[in-house]
């Protein structure tokens, strides 16, 4: 099974993807405390219940972490209705699992509804449009909602075609680090932060890893 997740983290560096399928991964991020903080305030309870269920959740919880984003964290209500909180979404056909924060009712349409942390000036982020098409691929959905929990801001997305087909071009990819196939290494700024660092310093190369 593809989750979203592996997508995202195939955007972000294709070796995390790679680490994170074959070696798991727990630590605890700004998006993690978000999340939780999300689905806390969606349904009715507080900060510190939200603090309370991460810590509970989460075997790497850093209290830092959560407290930082529980200060910067604006939440909005923009009158949609929850229909489920903390949702999956899956195709049998394309062993494709995505999890969403929120399937939400708007006006006479359901969408699916992310959280992301700062808004793009204009838009949706490149990532967030990914977190759409996945959704149409394994849902239907023809567009999505974005919450940005740094601004309260909400961002409506389309999937469309031209995405859809991104995705399944991420999935295939994916589908070969599932089997084993270790992309080549890219440096970027994430390596500063990446857990996986130093063994992926230490990684040679594979002529198989160009094709990815």
């Amino acid at each position: 099974m593809i989750r979203l997740s592996q997508l995202t983290s195939y955007l972000t560096c294709p070796r995390l993807c790679y680490y994170r399928i074959h070696f798991g991964e727990t630590s605890f991020t700004e998006m993690t405390a978000a999340r939780e903080i999300y689905f806390s305030l969606r349904q009715g309870f507080d900060f510190e219940w939200a603090k309370k269920r991460a810590e509970s959740l989460h075997d790497g919880f850093d209290c830092e972490i959560f407290n930082r984003v529980a200060e910067k964290f604006v939440y909005m209500d923009h009158g949609y209705r929850s229909i489920e909180i903390d949702a999956l979404i899956k195709s049998e056909a394309l062993n494709l699992l995505v999890s969403v924060e929120e399937v939400a009712e708007v006006g006479e349409d359901k969408l699916p509804l992310f959280l992301s942390l700062y808004p793009p000036e204009k838009g949706v982020w490149r990532r967030d449009l990914i977190k759409a098409g996945a959704a149409s691929l394994a849902g239907g959905f023809r567009e999505a909602l974005f919450y940005y929990a740094y601004t309260g801001e909400l961002r409506r997305a389309e999937a469309t075609f031209g995405i859809r087909k991104r995705v399944l071009r991420l999935m295939e990819r994916v589908k070969l680090i599932q089997r084993g196939f270790l992309p080549e290494r890219r440096e970027s700024g994430y390596c500063n932060y990446c857990s996986f660092k130093e063994d992926c310093e230490s990684r040679p190369e594979t002529f198989a890893s160009k094709f990815l």
